[in-house]
């Protein structure tokens, strides 16, 4: 198969994906659906402009023509084809949050019996700055730098014992105490796109979404499949 093939069959494909996912007809314009799909798709809206110009190209291809000349007037680049292709894949098979995050099981985590020394010596060797707090698998907190000070700070001196454990620091652990920091649940079938939507919309008025936890039924009831942040979605997810 010759690159214009291909770039008609890719074209062909998406625009029966998109029509498919929509219920659209037909005999609906390309342009129109491609359109009507960025105002659902987040992958098909940043890309909305290089689509259409594809499928300007794809016109030129198939219907124009030169006289004296057969054969298509333009022949689609290896990198073009290539990018087609790979809008796709995406849009066919999008990548989900539980892709790309730390799974359950490479996660530092602790219990309410753990103690607190021996989760902060594993955070330093880790170089990790928060480590979820589970209980039959469910997360009930979060501990970091943060809940240590208000913890020493309501005791009035400056005292962890070797036998402090998590429990102790309960008042300060849950996710609702966390300042300005905030988590969400969500479920392993989000797609990265989405996943981002989350981010941008939560990291405003001086409080930060760090966190994603993916559980099993995309509740904080559900048991811990693993974690994502907004580094994961920015190092690990190729950009188109």
């Amino acid at each position: 198969m010759d690159r214009v093939d291909e770039f008609i069959q890719i074209y062909n494909e998406l625009d029966r994906e998109i029509k498919r996912v929509l219920k659209l007809d037909n005999g609906t314009p390309h342009v129109k659906a491609l359109d009507i799909m960025a105002k659902k798709n987040d992958l098909i809206a940043r890309n909305l402009d290089v689509l259409k110009q594809y499928a300007r190209l794809r016109n030129c291809v198939v219907h124009d023509t030169v006289s004296g000349i057969e054969g298509p007037i333009a022949v689609p680049l290896p990198e073009v084809v290539e990018r087609y292709q790979s809008l796709l894949n995406r849009f066919k098979n999008p990548l989900t949050v539980y892709d790309i995050c730390t799974h359950r099981s490479k996660m530092l985590v602790a219990s309410p019996d753990s103690l607190a020394i021996d989760i902060m010596q594993a955070m330093e060797n880790l170089l990790i700055s928060r480590v979820p707090i589970l209980e039959k698998e469910k997360v009930v907190g979060i501990f970091n730098g943060n809940v240590l000070i208000q913890y020493l700070a309501s005791m009035q001196k400056c005292l962890i014992s070797n036998q402090t454990v998590m429990k102790e620091l309960m008042e300060f652990t849950s996710l609702e105490s966390h300042r300005k920091e905030e988590f969400d649940f969500v479920d392993k079938t989000l797609n990265v796109y989405d996943a981002e939507n989350y981010f941008r919309k939560r990291n405003k008025n001086n409080h930060k979404l760090v966190a994603l936890f993916i559980t099993s039924d995309g509740t904080r009831q559900g048991k811990l499949l693993g974690l994502l942040t907004e580094w994961d979605l920015f190092n690990k997810v190729d950009r188109l």
